[in-house]
């Protein structure tokens, strides 16, 4: 097989490689690109990254029409998000691989990256995951500098507004650095852990704990992605599940130190 992208009569695109991507897009004279699988594949590409970024980014939007009656608008925040990260990969050296090479490096669906801590498994790693798995299924695994390059590109860029746009989920991830910097990862060549680093990682542990209490309080109003790091917490945080095996303010720095010495923190 050396063709993959092709238009069902409806105009739909087709996958001859992942049939899971059939129909997702749509092919319309009027878009102004050439009819080529390249272009098949870009317009593929900006119909499941918008799939992926309003996973991330829920519409809690309500307004109040003319006649009164309640309506959801579209989340202007996620197809900000949206359209500045395909711009980014149609802008990236992926975009100038040949489709041929996504059939010649098919991708298998498993990521190779290894989690080290909790700010491998946060709300926003989790996001970036999912499109480092659309970029190797989309443009194949011959080139992984590449993909690891863009990957790096979209955290960036989905942090940076999440800090104006979702403060919460920019939080939450920056509460998991200072827990994951405790435990040494992040501190940089020669650097050395600090009295103020725990007092740090406590806080953040904290607010950790409050923030998943919230999503399981509430979770419909969280992302998928929000929910499976809360799931995370649960099931590695013995005080989520009962109050009472440390204080509700958080735990103190010996705490904090011995549960980092036993483990508990570590993803």
């Amino acid at each position: 097989m050396s063709h993959r992208f092709y238009l069902h009569e409806d105009n739909r695109i087709m996958d001859a490689l992942n049939p899971t991507n059939n129909e997702k897009a749509e092919w319309f004279e009027e878009c102004g690109r050439q009819k080529n699988e390249q272009s098949f594949r870009d317009l593929l590409l900006w119909r499941r990254l918008g799939t992926l970024v309003h996973d991330l980014i829920i519409n809690t939007n309500r307004k109040e029409s003319h006649s009164g009656r309640e309506y959801q608008p579209i989340c202007q925040e996620a197809h900000t998000i949206w359209r500045a990260l395909h711009r980014t990969i149609i802008a990236s050296h992926l975009n100038t691989l040949d489709v041929a090479l996504s059939v010649q490096h098919k991708f298998d669906g498993k990521l190779k990256r290894e989690q080290r801590g909790w700010q491998d498994c946060t709300s926003l790693s989790l996001f970036a995951d999912d499109v480092e798995r659309l970029l190797r299924d989309l443009y194949g695994e011959s080139d992984n500098e590449a993909i690891d390059r863009v990957r790096s590109a979209v955290l960036v860029i989905v942090r940076g507004f999440a800090e104006h746009l979702r403060k919460d989920v920019e939080q939450e991830h920056g509460d998991a650095e200072d827990i994951d910097y405790v435990l040494g990862i992040g501190v940089p060549e020669g650097h050395g852990i600090m009295g103020h680093d725990h007092g740090k990682a406590n806080k953040a542990c904290h607010e950790l704990t409050i923030r998943a209490r919230a999503v399981r309080a509430n979770p419909t109003a969280f992302s998928k992605y929000t929910l499976e790091f809360v799931n995370e917490l649960y099931a590695t945080w013995p005080w989520l599940a009962d109050p009472t095996k440390y204080s509700e303010s958080g735990l103190s720095d010996e705490a904090l130190r011995e549960e980092s010495v036993n483990g508990s923190f570590v993803f």
